[in-house]
């Protein structure tokens, strides 16, 4: 049935109705148009089941016989000539969380931009890997890549998740120092959760104040999160009633934060 529809039988429009609904035929059809060397219409499958979601993806790569097969041939044919769709699969593969696939796609790639490398930084700073996304982080410059606003946030959450903090602050005053990038909310809010996050409660609430912006929700919720994770009743209802002020309806999580650090506290009732 597969070369079937490879030759024609059943019609390109037929087809792409049944990516929609099965993954295995798309997996499928990938293989078969590799197998034939037909590249550019592996690619247009391909990119329909990236747009259409992570989970679509996933169950691509994570198909027996087959998905062993189309991994194979992605890596030794010419899909990563073509930046895109390289960088695509590196993304797509860090956001399964399955990160030695994508640093063998990343090393395959001949070139790469900067959404390749932000994709591969942001992949390891996810899973707990900071050493090997801010060692990827500063070798930017070494081949002329340009780091981003979303590159410098892979390398901040990096640091959050593993309490690198001192590294963190280095990396947020770098932006505007050395690239010239004016740091926006959420790489603030990222700082206030790297500070906050590692107990540096006060650090983090003075970084905050010292926004030249008012702090947006995103700030106030990384510093409620703190507050609750070490148990500052004080600045934890300071930092809700902030929230709550500007978005205090798509913030429902702020209200349990709140009463948990309440209750922990002995305030709460």
């Amino acid at each position: 049935m597969l070369n079937l529809m490879m030759e024609g039988w059943f019609g390109k429009e037929s087809f792409d109705m049944m990516i929609e609904n099965n993954v295995i035929y798309s997996t499928a059809m990938i293989s078969g148009y590799m197998n034939q060397g037909s590249e550019e219409n592996a690619e247009e499958i391909f990119e329909k089941i990236v747009e259409k979601d992570v989970v679509g993806f996933n169950a691509m790569i994570e198909g027996f016989e087959i998905g062993q097969q189309v991994q194979a041939q992605l890596l030794t044919n010419e899909f990563f000539i073509d930046i895109k769709m390289g960088s695509a699969l590196v993304d797509m593969y860090s956001k399964c969380g399955r990160i030695v696939d994508a640093r063998r796609a990343f090393d395959h790639m001949p070139k790469k931009n900067v959404f390749s490398w932000t994709s591969m930084i942001d992949g390891y700073g996810k899973i707990g890997m900071p050493n090997e996304a801010l060692q990827l982080f500063h070798s930017l410059q070494q081949f002329r890549v340009e780091a981003d606003y979303v590159t410098f946030l892979g390398a901040l959450s990096a640091c959050a998740h593993t309490g690198l903090f001192a590294k963190g602050r280095e990396i947020f005053e770098s932006m505007e120092r050395d690239y010239s990038l004016k740091p926006g909310m959420e790489h603030y809010a990222c700082v206030v959760d790297l500070l906050g996050s590692a107990g540096n409660l006060q650090l983090a609430w003075e970084f905050g104040m010292g926004m030249p912006e008012k702090p947006n929700s995103d700030v106030w919720a990384a510093l409620l999160s703190s507050c609750n994770l070490h148990g500052n009743a004080e600045m934890a209802s300071i930092a809700a009633s902030e929230l709550f002020k500007l978005n205090a309806e798509g913030r429902p999580g702020a209200y349990v934060a709140l009463s948990n650090t309440l209750a922990a506290a002995g305030k709460w009732g």
